[in-house]
């Protein structure tokens, strides 16, 4: 029953964390523009990294498409992972790898709410 409310908080930390980081660039918020902006991206991409961030994030919520948005989320933070290694910002991309590894976790214990919504 423990691992279940911490598998379900987790949950709800990943999609609040992919939510907010999703808004964030689609609205242009200041820090998160200027590290996207360190890393070479223009308006456009990060608008479009926004958009896509935040659909991976909402796609968790659902049973059927959370390995997807899972794989969608990873992505997006292994893609920041490598540009920030790139730009040989090593702490940048350090901080990154909690957040992959939370991903990684959830698609392993699966999606915590299914016998409740099958039952």
């Amino acid at each position: 029953m423990m691992l279940k409310i911490i598998h379900s908080g987790l949950l709800l930390f990943v999609v609040f964390m992919g939510i907010k980081q999703g808004y964030g660039m689609i609205s242009g918020s200041p820090e998160i523009v200027k590290m996207l902006e360190d890393l070479s991206f223009n308006k456009t991409e990060i608008l479009l990294f926004g958009i896509v961030t935040l659909i991976g994030a909402i796609l968790i919520l659902h049973p059927k498409t959370f390995f997807m948005g899972n794989l969608i989320m990873g992505a997006t933070i292994v893609l920041l992972i490598f540009l920030q290694i790139q730009n040989q910002n090593i702490k940048g991309a350090i901080i990154e790898i909690p957040f992959l590894l939370m991903n990684i976790i959830l698609v392993y214990w699966k999606y915590p709410f299914s016998k409740v919504l099958l039952n």
